[in-house]
């Protein structure tokens, strides 16, 4: 047990102080919160004609800051937990219309996740929330923002506190300048994304990316009665919700709605560098999830997991995103048999032959691409649906804004608390082995000792027995990382199949691995694999897709990069809990101090909400840019006034003094690299040596 604690809690100290080798800066003190001079005041119920309806809704109003800083009381209407589509299980939603009388006065259920909802959690879930101005009426034709959730395609919901759009909404027409907020839920899960013979289901089993469409055709059908204008409708995604926007303004699918169901686009955080799973894999992965089903609750025969109850379904799930399952389906380990070692090797060459990269393991129920080319005689083409081609590989089709965090990649689909179990286990293998440093054969080591039923329950049982106390206690260890850490986790994090590649980058001096027999060693190359994925997967693939888009003249983008370091941690948990899980608590403790997937949101949307729903207390400088962010970012201007060129690499910069000002030259202003191939810009030159996106090839 103290060889585990030692090894793992050493990754999250690590974790805590690569930015710059510590993270000994001084901490953020809030002042003490000012008492309000105005409040809000209690809603009111509303009826509201809505074409032929007759809607039931919500006089709100809240507090904000006007452009001067001073403190005014905005009302607004809200209309909540509008049905826009059917749920059937494992069946494409259809839009649905609104009834005579409708009632949106509460939030509605929230789509079934593993996750605590301050709604309570159904399959009848498809419901939509609408934001307006005070009396706004039918004709007023109002600019429309329609946000769609992120979290791994595995939790959220559009009524989550930090992306309801009562203050902006309050905002727009305070400042005079009006608009409409809609927020939607969409199927999660195994619900959202569960494979189908697409030979037999021309749609396939994308039910998440079927979901919005329906939102948006109903957003397009019905947001005029309301006072929006349908042929301005902006679309705004974050994480998971970004990488759906990204699929959503593709025109290679059967069903192309960009450009009318929506003319612009924002994608927070979308790691443009996910390659998805492909036909062929989601169907292994349905398999997988099949096993569980019959380990869990068949008898003789194979369940079926449509007539499982909605408890059950959920159990399945949660045996898919035990973090082992993950690594196991992320590394090859789950096609280790010690009974049968050809068998084991076919399955393994099999993997690293059909996968770009492990990463679809990661992010197990995002969406699946259902297009299979012609194959051998026994795999006809799949013609597709929703998702035929890689995002990565297609074009903007609208007027975009894109961008990332400085530190997205810390904790993109809970890998933090994935590579800090294969530190742990080399070290665990190094001492009882004595396994020889070469990586190769470090990660073939990690796979002969995980096939080890009882080395695997050693595993679970540590990992579950985590507390807050022992996490505390070990906090004050010295020993970090055994050695060929850095390099059997960035090899097994992008794939043993792009060995090449990562030879390729370690070549860099940027990226070379340190000795890690010395703290400064050990923080330092976790330091290198948090930068190298983050310009692998988030800002690297963001610019490239900027700079073809700006290259193309077709369609005007906009790059930002949000810099601003909050006084608080948007991924905060509680430690109330006897019993830790680990996913949660290395989101938190990886993001002290960063600007994580998410950091951006309460400036986005100017509410005080940690990602886990806990109001928080912002300092002044917080208060300040939520004001000033959340304007720009619904606003014209954010399309119109920084837009990326490739000549000049203008970069919209949200910066540690809240300033927010396009820098050109950014990549070799802020990030050029020691290695002379990178000191024209670390990205620049990743991307000339063809390292960016370059396993797509």
């Amino acid at each position: 047990m103290t060889v585990f604690y030692r090894s793992t809690l050493a990754v999250l100290i690590s974790l805590t102080l690569v930015a710059c080798g510590s993270d000994d800066s001084p901490s953020v003190t809030d002042p003490e919160p000012e008492v309000p001079v105005v409040e809000p005041l209690p809603p009111q119920q509303i009826d509201r004609i809505i074409g032929d309806s007759t809607v039931m809704g919500l006089k709100e109003s809240v507090v904000i800051n006007d452009v001067e800083g001073t403190a005014t009381r905005v009302e607004l209407e809200a209309f909540k937990g509008i049905t826009y589509a059917t749920s059937a299980r494992f069946e494409h939603s259809v839009v649905t219309e609104l009834t005579d009388v409708v009632d949106a006065t509460v939030f509605g259920d929230a789509c079934p996740q593993l996750d605590l909802t301050v709604q309570e959690q159904s399959e009848d879930c498809l419901n939509l929330n609408i934001w307006r101005p005070e009396d706004t009426v039918e004709s007023a034709e109002l600019p429309v923002y329609v946000f769609i959730h992120g979290g791994d395609f595995e939790f959220g919901s559009g009524s989550d506190p930090l992306v309801q759009g009562d203050n902006v909404v309050a905002q727009g027409a305070l400042d005079d300048k009006p608009f409409i907020a809609v927020t939607l839920n969409y199927r999660l899960g195994i619900l959202g994304s569960y494979w189908l013979d697409g030979s037999k289901n021309d749609k396939g089993g994308n039910f998440a990316l079927g979901d919005q469409k329906r939102a948006l055709e109903w957003v397009h059908n019905n947001i005029s009665a309301f006072g929006g204008d349908p042929e301005k409708v902006t679309l705004v995604g974050q994480g998971a919700g970004a990488m759906s926007v990204g699929i959503l303004q593709q025109t290679e699918t059967k069903e192309v709605i960009t450009g009318t169901y929506f003319q612009r686009a924002i994608m927070q955080s979308n790691p443009y560098g996910f390659d998805y799973k492909s036909y062929n894999q989601a169907k292994t992965y349905q398999g997988k999830l099949q096993a569980y089903g019959d380990e869990l609750f068949g008898t003789t025969a194979a369940v079926s997991l449509n007539d499982l109850t909605l408890e059950q379904i959920m159990q399945v799930q949660e045996k898919a995103l035990n973090p082992l399952a993950k690594v196991g389906a992320w590394s090859g380990l789950d096609c280790i048999d010690l009974d049968n070692l050809f068998g084991s090797g076919l399955c393994i060459g099999s993997k690293l032959d059909a996968e770009i990269t492990p990463f679809a393991n990661l992010k197990p129920f995002a969406p699946y691409m259902d297009y299979r080319p012609k194959g051998s005689f026994l795999e006809p083409e799949v013609k597709g649906y929703h998702l035929e081609a890689q995002p990565a590989l297609t074009e903007l089709n609208v007027p975009t804004v894109l961008g990332f965090n400085t530190n997205d990649s810390r904790i993109v689909s809970y890998v933090p608390s994935l590579t800090s179990l294969i530190p742990t286990i080399i070290e665990l293998i190094n001492e009882q082995n004595n396994a020889p440093e070469d990586p190769d054969a470090a990660a073939a080591d990690i796979e002969a000792w995980l096939a080890s039923q009882d080395n695997l329950e050693l595993v679970q049982q540590q990992l579950m027995g985590l507390t807050a106390d022992e996490i505390e206690a070990q906090l004050e260890l010295g020993d970090i990382l055994p050695s060929t850490a850095y390099d059997a986790i960035t090899r097994f994090f992008f794939g043993l199949g792009n060995g090449e590649l990562i030879d390729s980058v370690f070549a860099l001096t940027d990226f070379y691995p340190n000795e890690e027999d010395e703290l400064t060693g050990a923080t330092g190359n976790m330091a290198q694999f948090n930068l190298l994925t983050n310009d692998m997967l988030f800002s690297g693939p963001a610019r490239v897709k900027a700079k073809q888009t700006s290259d193309t003249a077709e369609q005007a983008v906009t790059l930002y990069n949000f810099d601003y370091q909050p006084s608080f941690n948007v991924w905060t948990t509680s430690n109330d809990a006897t019993s830790i899980d680990l996913g949660a608590l290395i989101k938190s403790i990886s993001c002290i101090g960063k600007m994580c997937v998410g950091a951006e949101l309460p400036f986005v949307f100017n509410k005080p909400y940690t990602v886990t729903g806990n109001k928080i207390n912002p300092s002044a400088s917080d208060v300040a840019l939520m004001d000033k962010l959340s304007r720009l970012w619904f606003s014209d201007a954010l399309f119109d006034n920084y837009q990326f060129t490739t000549a000049d690499d203008t970069v919209l910069v949200i910066g540690a003094d809240t300033s927010i000002q396009v820098e050109e030259n950014w990549d070799k202003r802020k990030q050029a690299g020691l290695d002379p191939e990178l000191r024209e810009g670390r990205l620049t030159g990743l991307e000339d040596l063809g390292l960016i996106l370059g396993y797509f090839n």
